[in-house]
């Protein structure tokens, strides 16, 4: 039970007794450093000594002195960003450490479950869509875009340390790399003109209560000591607590910009959790932003893709999942959400893992590039539902922010479902006017309608979105919690 402990223990142990200066694996050859900030560096060497650092842009010596386990932190300020290689230097008086290949750029970390992990490469019989093309022009954005992708940790106390060093964006090296992360780099550096560097940190079938920590689990009466843990779940990747420690914690430091994440799957799928995920979402997200020092620091999440949990497209599992991610963005204004509804693949019904995480990281960048860098031109808003209203044998739904996303993206509408007292959904039939924010929405099996939804199942046939390009959020215009 005290594993981890002793692991630590031991790590600090050996730090102290030796002058050797040590270097977390995020720190070293081919870092990004987020540009024009107070960059944070760290490490461990022999408690009490003092650990200087220069930089090859300015003349400043910046100094820190190790605490009494050996751990030292100090920040740098980096300039703009650009493609020209730097150095760092790191001494400790009797070690000295020069880090070469360092870019200074823009700095996110990916987090989230399987959808974040999967890899360029793609997962067994899941491919990602484009590798082919993108593998063989991988080192054009060599230079351009690098990831480090940190190793899942089973940790039932935080770690200080974790694998996962930057690499280059290679023919070797990107199919490694976390396909969604990936595409919302390019979009980043393409646009931006400076370096994109990602801290990759997922794990598959992850819950959310997996990224909180301890103290936060603690309050909601989840159990924290290991053999509780294990006994009530099998799998690792549905532990609570473990990935904040083993994945985060070590990264808690690295100054970055934002963050994207993708998850939710789980949660969805876990009946007990699935009420709660926004409200624990954003507990989460606050806690980052606590623990890193950065209180605004921005959020970009995936509202889960279409899948036919269980087998049954018309479950509404991951529809009410999706619901919880919309209210937790609705709650927060750095929280933001990017909706694939529209993007579905009827092949893929019953694949958890879409092929098109392309359009995953355009969407995701284009919203960052509009709203965290405040950029002119980029969609940046997705089409929302309002408000509705009945008027005969027929409602009318309202979209308020229809003119910022430029209108409707398509006027054929499909994935809208009307009922009458019954509760009884039925395909609906629906009209837009190409000028006006209004749609009317009926069916002639629903004399008098009480409510519409759209793509409140698992899996259906879906076509809203704006004119900008992106796809609108699922709604239903009755907020009765449905079981």
């Amino acid at each position: 039970m005290k594993h981890y402990f002793t692991l630590l223990a031991a790590l600090l142990f050996t730090l102290s007794a030796s002058a050797q200066l040590k270097l977390p694996a995020q720190v070293s050859d081919y870092m990004v450093l987020q540009q024009q900030a107070k960059a944070n560096l760290w490490g461990y060497t022999t408690a009490g000594k003092t650990v200087s650092v220069t930089t090859s842009w300015n003349t400043q010596r910046y100094t820190a002195k190790a605490d009494k386990d050996g751990r030292w932190l100090l920040c740098i300020d980096t300039p703009e960003g650009s493609f020209q290689e730097r150095q760092v230097t790191i001494s400790d008086g009797t070690d000295t450490r020069t880090l070469q290949h360092v870019l200074i750029g823009e700095v996110w970390m990916a987090s989230g479950q399987s959808n974040m992990q999967m890899p360029m490469k793609g997962f067994n019989n899941c491919p990602v869509e484009g590798f082919l093309d993108e593998v063989t022009n991988a080192n054009a954005w060599k230079g351009r875009i690098r990831m480090a992708t940190l190793t899942n940790n089973d940790a039932f106390e935080p770690l200080e340390m974790s694998d996962g060093e930057w690499k280059e964006c290679t023919p070797a090296n990107m199919p490694d790399f976390s396909a969604t992360a990936y595409f919302f780099a390019q979009t980043l550096t393409k646009n931006l003109n400076v370096p994109v560097g990602i801290l990759a940190n997922a794990w598959g079938g992850s819950r959310v209560e997996g990224w909180l920590p301890k103290h936060i689990l603690e309050s909601y009466g989840f159990p924290t000591d290991e053999a509780t843990i294990k006994e009530k779940w099998p799998y690792p990747m549905h532990h609570p607590m473990v990935m904040n420690n083993g994945q985060f914690w070590p990264i808690r430091d690295y100054t970055i910009k934002g963050v994207i994440w993708y998850q939710g799957c789980t949660n969805g799928t876990f009946a007990e959790t699935r009420p709660y995920y926004a409200e624990r979402v954003l507990k989460m997200i606050n806690y980052w932003r606590e623990v890193k020092h950065q209180p605004t620091l921005p959020v970009y999440m995936v509202q889960i893709a279409q899948f036919a949990e269980g087998g049954n497209p018309d479950n509404i599992e991951y529809a009410l999942l999706r619901e919880q991610q919309f209210r937790a963005a609705q709650q927060d204004e750095r929280v933001y959400l990017a909706s694939l509804h529209d993007v579905y693949v009827p092949e893929e019904m019953h694949q958890v893992h879409s092929s098109k995480k392309r359009i995953v990281g355009l969407r995701l960048g284009s919203m960052a590039l509009g709203n965290t860098y405040e950029l002119a031109g980029y969609p940046r808003e997705v089409l929302t539902y309002s408000s509705c209203k009945v008027e005969g044998d027929k409602m009318q739904l309202t979209f308020d922010n229809w003119a910022k996303v430029g209108g409707w993206g398509s006027l054929v509408i499909k994935g809208m479902e009307i009922s009458g007292a019954d509760g009884v959904w039925h395909p609906a039939q629906v009209q837009v006017d190409g000028y006006t924010p209004t749609m009317t929405v009926w069916s002639p099996d629903v004399k008098a309608p009480v409510a519409v939804r759209y793509g409140f199942r698992n899996f259906s046939e879906c076509t809203l979105s704006g004119a900008n390009g992106l796809g609108a959020y699922p709604f239903r215009t009755d907020h009765e919690d449905l079981k």
